[in-house]
């Protein structure tokens, strides 16, 4: 059975995540640890509270797209112990564990048809596998660069060399 398309987005789901310079780890990387619980001006999230958001929801949507869907939002993995997301090393352990859960789910999928079968989002719709899958690629792009941005404040490096 043609996996292609699976493939092709789990490699997208890669890059985002870790393998590109825009990476979701390569941004969090660059986190000084005294701006890791600090909020931007004129914010209202820190980065602490980005990385959370995004762990949650590599947990959320596996769980309630691809398994049993019985994790709620402030159970373990989804809502970690404080000392999980006390630093940004920390938190990167934590994100590698949220996203093996979900990619996991995504290499089960036996042929590129799944990606048109509808699935639980974690809200409560049913929505297609390929919509979950780009959700969750988009969400680590999105956010990556929400916390470069809150990272750049907080560092005052905030602009290009070039």
């Amino acid at each position: 059975m043609a996996r292609t398309r699976i493939e092709e987005l789990l490699s997208l789901m890669a890059l985002a995540f870790e393998g590109s310079q825009h990476s979701l780890l390569k941004n969090l990387r660059s986190v000084a640890p005294e701006t890791w619980d600090r909020t931007p001006p004129g914010g209202s999230r820190s980065i602490r509270d980005l990385v959370a958001h995004v762990g949650m929801f590599k947990f959320m949507y596996a769980n309630r797209g691809f398994r049993d869907g019985s994790m709620d939002y402030d159970d373990p993995p989804a809502t970690p112990a404080p000392e999980r997301l006390s630093d940004p090393s920390a938190a990167e352990e934590w994100l590698r564990e949220g996203h093996e859960y979900l990619t996991e789910c995504i290499r089960e999928l036996e042929s590129d048809a799944e990606l048109d079968a509808p699935r639980r989002a974690h809200w409560g719709d049913l929505v297609s596998t390929y919509f979950l899958v780009t959700t969750m690629l988009e969400h680590d792009t999105y956010h990556a660069g929400e916390i470069n941005h809150a990272r750049a404040l907080l560092q005052d490096d905030d602009r290009w060399k070039h």
